[in-house]
């Protein structure tokens, strides 16, 4: 996708940039600070002349004009700090700076880009993925969540990923497959491998709706919402709905304390790396198109490797390809059955390998 110089354009252009009705439109202003520097240094200025040959464009009147012609902002970025050149520089020490809190607002040009907004009220199928692992006791709340789903009108596809449990978890999920067959068309996988990621991406890898939706077996994230949240992200493929447990207080126990911490500190850095907020960076449902996810497999991030999780891929990949992000609240409850899947240290120092390598990328 091109990006538009908008001091290169002039009024009918920029009009008529939006009025073309493009699916994405990219467009890079001069910073608030430089702006005027550069129209003085081009005696562009009324101060030196009457009449002025080149527009004033800032980053707040592109935003504006986007929303009159029913464009939404996905982010925009700091694309270059300085007019100096700066080919002895590493670009990856620059892409760090490039993201740097006050730096990044200093930027000599910036580059915002949009998506055409509109609402499909569509009957495509939905495809949501369930990694379960050592989940038997949740039997109960599977049930539930299978029943809910009949909620929604469109038609859907369940696909459980077993992950090798240590109860029966397998048996029972065979056992819930007979069950809703008639409901759904289910699949039921045995993971080759192991960790969620590579569950969610063997899962996905085999699904075919249009809608692609990740929930947790555990249920603790309220069903409702997770419902909700599949039927929002139906209406727009250019959105990933991150759903986040940390907006409305939570169950006792729903989440330890060191986990909480790090969650939120770990929500912080996203939002400084992609400048956009993040509301929670680590919970486990997320709904995105198929799209999107034609995307990540295209570049390869999908079957990375790096990530445990795969909540910060899909972050990551979702503000690199320009994929709007939106926080989606939900209720977070305490588990009902069995322990978290995780290794909190390990996983961690994993997760800072994976914001690295994004920090220091062209994101």
């Amino acid at each position: 996708m091109k990006s538009e110089n908008s001091w290169n354009l002039t009024h009918n252009k920029l009009h008529q940039l939006f009025k073309n009705n493009s699916e994405l439109i990219s467009i890079k202003v001069r910073g608030n600070a430089w702006e005027p520097i550069t129209r003085w240094l081009r005696f562009d200025s009324r101060i030196f002349r009457e009449t002025t040959s080149q527009a004033r464009i800032t980053l707040g009147d592109i935003e504006s004009l986007a929303e009159i012609y029913n464009y939404r902002s996905i982010r925009w970025k700091a694309k270059k700090l300085t007019p100096l050149k700066t080919k002895l520089i590493p670009l990856s020490v620059k892409n760090i700076f490039r993201k740097l809190p006050i730096i990044k607002q200093l930027a000599y040009e910036l580059e915002i880009v949009f998506y055409k907004y509109s609402e499909n009220i569509s009957d495509h199928l939905i495809s949501i993925v369930i990694p379960a692992r050592n989940e038997a006791g949740n039997k109960e709340l599977l049930v539930n969540a299978l029943n809910k789903f009949k909620s929604i009108p469109n038609e859907l596809e369940i696909i459980f990923v077993e992950g090798n449990s240590k109860d029966n978890t397998y048996s029972m999920l065979k056992e819930l497959k007979e069950k809703f067959t008639n409901s759904y068309k289910i699949s039921l996988l045995k993971q080759t491998s192991k960790g969620k990621k590579n569950a969610v991406v063997e899962g996905f890898n085999i699904s075919s709706g249009q809608t692609l939706a990740i929930i947790d077996s555990d249920f603790t994230v309220d069903i409702n919402d997770s419902i909700a949240a599949i039927m929002e992200s139906t209406k727009n493929e250019n959105i990933l709905i991150n759903c986040a447990r940390t907006t409305f207080p939570m169950e006792k126990d729903a989440m330890r304390w060191a986990n909480y911490i790090g969650n939120r500190l770990f929500a912080i850095f996203l939002s400084i790396l992609i400048n956009k907020p993040v509301s929670d960076s680590l919970c486990g449902t997320k709904v995105f198109s198929r799209k999107f996810f034609k995307l990540m497999k295209q570049n390869g991030s999908w079957d990375s490797k790096s990530d445990p999780f795969g909540d910060f891929t899909i972050i990551f990949e979702a503000a690199k390809n320009n994929i709007k992000i939106l926080n989606y609240p939900v209720r977070y409850y305490a588990r009902k059955s069995g322990a978290p899947n995780i290794s909190r240290w390990i996983d961690g120092l994993k997760l800072l390998k994976v914001c690295w390598i994004y920090m220091i990328s062209d994101i």
